[in-house]
């Protein structure tokens, strides 16, 4: 693998996979929105390439025109990593934007075919198996309850298709929840690290859900080992596969930013079709790419901590 495109590039899983890449002299071609305030999150390398172009531009960013910035410099890959999604969690409920999406997937086939590459890796979600009380695997029924899910399990499997037909290998990555120094500021992790600093009153759920967390690092990790040894046309479900209970995540974090700051457990309701149980059987990912997680949660908190205060 010499030579891997990712879209989504500045996301937090996009940037952690870019930095592995860079790591391992691996080339880049990062497709970014125009006018990126995010790109100060890539590596400041040689090896990284910068294309403008936005979701809906996929479909002709290649062949469109003979200023095409690829077509020029004739660029070709090997892995495509579409890691891009156009949306952010208040919109997970749009049926229109998330439609998009799938087209845009299907956009992300063409391209890649375009671009050469033997290899397509989608990042799926969760929220594809809807309220599931089981460690997830790839068998785990999928019954998605709300839109983003739905658009998720569809891109998954049109993209498969769509990567037969064109004779490219699919792989489809089912992301749990992914913390980091580059999460979104409305997360629960960054909100209640922000909030105990401040010491501000925060209402939670009673938190007696199972969860699993995996910091950013990781998760590019395990896409680039995805890439370089994961089994075509499998489904892998990505997370520590260390659940526990999230109240035990929660008082892990306080302790350590502000040991006497007491959230409000049991003030807020749960929400609707809750997940209580989400944890990633690894045991597959594991197996095929030889990748585990090495960070843990308190060592990524620290993490967080350190970015926050070089700010």
């Amino acid at each position: 693998m010499k030579r891997v495109a990712v879209t989504g590039a500045t996301s937090m899983i996009g940037a952690a996979l870019i930095e592995e890449c860079v790591r391992n002299g691996i080339e880049v071609i990062a497709f970014v929105r125009q006018n990126s305030a995010k790109l100060d999150r890539l590596p400041d390398s040689s090896l990284v390439q910068i294309v403008e172009a936005e979701l809906d531009q996929l479909s002709y960013v290649v062949l469109d025109t003979e200023d095409a910035v690829l077509q020029k410099q004739k660029l070709q890959a090997d892995v495509f990593y579409h890691l891009g999604w156009a949306t952010g969690h208040a919109n997970r409920g749009n049926v229109r934007l998330q439609a998009d999406n799938i087209q845009y997937t299907l956009d992300a086939v063409d391209l890649a075919e375009r671009l050469g590459c033997r290899r397509f890796i989608g990042a799926g979600s969760q929220a594809e198996y809807g309220v599931a009380d089981e460690v997830l695997t790839a068998e785990t029924a999928a019954r998605p309850v709300t839109p983003y899910g739905i658009a998720k399990l569809a891109a998954g499997s049109l993209s498969r298709i769509a990567c037969e037909q064109k004779g490219i290998e699919h792989i489809w990555v089912r992301v749990l929840s992914i913390y980091g120094a580059h999460d979104k500021p409305n997360t629960l992790i960054s909100q209640l690290m922000q909030h105990a600093l401040q010491d501000e009153p925060m209402d939670l759920s009673g938190c007696e859900q199972t969860w699993d967390y995996l910091y950013e690092s990781d998760a590019g990790r395990a896409f680039l080992e995805t890439g370089r040894r994961g089994v075509a046309g499998k489904i892998y479900v990505l997370g520590s596969g260390d659940g526990r209970r999230l109240k035990s995540y929660v008082d892990e974090l306080t302790g350590m930013v502000n040991s006497n700051y007491r959230p409000g457990f049991g003030k807020k309701p749960y929400g609707p079709a809750q997940p209580m149980h989400l944890q990633a059987d690894i045991a597959e990912l594991t197996e095929d790419t030889g990748w585990k997680p090495l960070v843990s949660f308190a060592d990524g908190v620290r993490e967080m901590l350190a970015m926050r205060k070089n700010q």
